[in-house]
């Protein structure tokens, strides 16, 4: 699941501290309607990624470039269709007012922010910890916290086999794509490749559960133990302070 290090300090944290730390920080996106405690939160997230999580700066630049997709269109379109307010920037035929631009880009600073917090929490946690605290600590249904737990697990894997299917088909055709069409049929064989695999996946692990009998009572029993050191409980506590003290003052 995690491409981080055992020794990265997001990587020795318990998975509920980290998770209370990753609401507290959606609860501040989504409260936040300005772009520059957005900016500034994004700022914070990028570090921690880099010297928390141990992802390097070439993976986050291509995981912000895939939500950059998504949010550069939704910043057009929300400057573009709100009513305008405060002073108006003229670009040929194009009419952008400050109070709709500023507002836009609230709005795609919140979604980098949600995503690239999830991506550490992703990244930093293994599946195992995550199932066995959501267990024992939370008192949710293991078969809950199993299925969460496979959903992020799966996440990786299935990243490596689009990149393994997009070499093959890099190496069967000899060159790079050329033109429109190309690139289309390109990117619906590796889609293709990585819906199969994941259908794959899900038969063979339905196949496992169900040969050990899994779901069959109503408790069980884990190898690992739940526990939270001083450190995850002095950054759950950070964590709710700060963000009550950052949602008072703002």
């Amino acid at each position: 699941m995690t491409a981080a290090a055992k020794d990265d300090p997001l990587q020795l944290l318990d998975p509920l501290s980290k998770l209370v730390s990753l609401f507290c920080i959606a609860v501040l996106a989504m409260h936040w309607d300005r772009p520059l405690p957005l900016v500034l939160m994004l700022a914070l997230l990028l570090a921690v990624a880099r010297y928390g999580a141990g992802m390097t700066w070439r993976r986050l630049s291509k995981r912000m470039a895939y939500i950059a997709i998504f949010g550069l269109p939704l910043l057009l379109l929300t400057a573009l269709a709100a009513p305008p307010s405060g002073a108006v920037l003229e670009v040929g035929p194009i009419r952008l007012s400050e109070g709709p631009v500023a507002y836009a880009a609230a709005i795609t600073l919140r979604m980098f922010c949600l995503f690239l917090s999830s991506l550490i929490y992703i990244e930093s946690t293994d599946p195992q910890d995550f199932v066995v605290m959501m267990t024992i600590r939370l008192r949710l249904p293991y078969r809950f916290a199993f299925g969460v737990s496979m959903a992020l697990t799966f996440l990786p894997m299935l990243e490596a086999e689009g990149r393994s299917a997009a070499e093959a088909r890099k190496i069967r055709y000899g060159r790079k794509p050329r033109g429109f069409g190309e690139r289309v049929e390109n990117w619906r064989g590796n889609v293709t490749a990585v819906f199969t695999g994941a259908v794959r996946r899900i038969e063979q692990t339905a196949g496992s559960m169900e040969a050990k009998g899994f779901g069959a009572f109503r408790h069980r029993t884990f190898l690992r133990e739940a526990r939270i050191s001083a450190g995850g409980y002095a950054v759950m506590l950070l964590s709710v302070t700060g963000a009550s003290l950052l949602l008072w003052i703002s």
